[in-house]
């Protein structure tokens, strides 16, 4: 049998993470890992919403025969050790059929917690093979619950394959007691061809891309670049992403005066990203806990040099000549590493050029491989998609 006669193979991506009508731009590193999958797979998103999201939006909701929004139920607080099995008793009521009439055999869990913990049950359930993907801040933060912990732990270990996306990462799952016998680290990619080369200018504007959570260091950035605007009052820092502490960072901006050198863009789409990015002097993200964020290979991509946080996957991707690591949680640390960006003369061909070894294309073969998947036909080019 030829390979344009082989059959995709049928697969349910089971993840939160994923786009939606009232959040576009809402992980779009898994919609374009997953779009670059076609050759190897037809894919079924089921996508679990937040009841109370899922209300306030359900008129914007279009679910498909490849796509299912479902509600699902939660507890707050100290509720949570039973987040998995709610969200699965929620697709056990709302989307049971949708799953039996997909007929796939494959699911893969994004998210460790409760995504894929509960996928773990749907597959248990439904005689499919199990597989799960983690990102970084899931493992991070949920292995310091003992419940939460011992359910990551379980469902990990009935995995058939395990996507991880990084060697930081794999280390702290096999030191969490999950077996490393079919972890397979796979980084995320990035479309090169879709960023352009930074301008050459003598504005100095840093740029922050991500949730306004605390633990994204944005406090510790922004007081850190107070410290240098001092000696550099034209000197600009934009933070770009909604997030729960956006009023709070308002209003700190507001009380250290930096109205004229602080912006606040709110969400924007990532199709604009290349545009701001090719305006930055650099990317700042100095986060608490990371996998690879995508930013990072996306700034690296528009030549762009990058100041962050020596955490998670990013000193795997990121190394001395395409940016400054530093601690994480320290204002000084942030101040230094501004000062140490500016004084440096970047390569951005160079850093550009070390961008292109993290491709889309290579990850969706190497996650085809975990996933035992054939492909069908030759695929699509892979710079055709975003």
């Amino acid at each position: 049998m030829s390979d344009k006669q082989i059959e995709l193979e049928k697969v349910v991506v089971f993840t939160n993470l994923y786009p939606t009508p009232w959040q576009p731009t809402r992980a779009t590193f898994n919609r374009q890992q997953f779009s670059h999958l076609s050759p190897y797979a037809k894919l079924y998103y089921l996508v679990p919403v937040p009841w109370l999201d899922w209300f306030k939006h359900r008129k914007s909701i279009k679910n498909t025969s490849t796509l299912n929004y479902v509600p699902y139920f939660y507890l707050p607080k100290f509720g949570r050790r039973f987040s998995a099995w709610l969200m699965y008793f929620s697709v056990r009521l709302l989307a049971w059929s949708w799953l039996r009439e997909s007929q796939a055999k494959k699911i893969i869990g994004c998210w460790a917690y409760p995504d894929a913990c509960a996928a773990q049950k749907v597959a248990s359930r439904l005689d499919m093979d199990f597989y799960m993907k983690v990102h970084g801040s899931d493992i991070h933060l949920h292995l310091k619950n003992r419940s939460r912990k011992a359910q990551i732990v379980n469902a990990a270990n009935q995995a058939k394959g395990l996507l991880s996306v990084s060697q930081d990462l794999a280390k702290h799952m096999s030191n969490a007691g999950i077996s490393n016998r079919n972890v397979k680290v796979i980084y995320n990619g990035v479309n090169v061809s879709l960023f352009t080369k930074r301008e050459s200018t003598n504005v100095i504007s840093f740029l922050f891309i991500g949730n306004l959570k605390k633990d994204k260091g944005v406090f510790e950035l922004l007081e850190g670049f107070k410290v240098l605007s001092d000696s550099h009052p034209n000197m600009k820092l934009s933070y770009v992403g909604g997030g729960p502490e956006k009023s709070t960072l308002a209003a700190r901006i507001k009380t250290l005066g930096l109205e004229s050198q602080v912006e606040l863009m709110g969400v924007v789409e990532h199709e604009k990203l290349p545009n701001l990015l090719s305006q930055s002097t650099a990317l700042c993200l100095p986060s608490y806990h990371e996998g690879v964020p995508n930013v990072v290979l996306e700034a690296m991509a528009s030549g762009l040099p990058c100041l962050a946080t020596n955490v998670g996957g990013i000193p795997e991707v990121l190394p001395s000549s395409c940016g400054v690591l530093i601690e994480a949680q320290s204002v000084s640390a942030v101040t230094e590493g501004l000062r140490l960006v500016l004084d440096t003369n970047w390569d951005s061909d160079h850093i550009r050029a070390h961008a292109e070894q993290f491709s889309w294309h290579d990850n969706a073969i190497g996650l085809a491989s975990l996933l035992s998947l054939r492909q069908s036909s030759q695929p699509a080019n892979p710079e055709a998609t975003s």
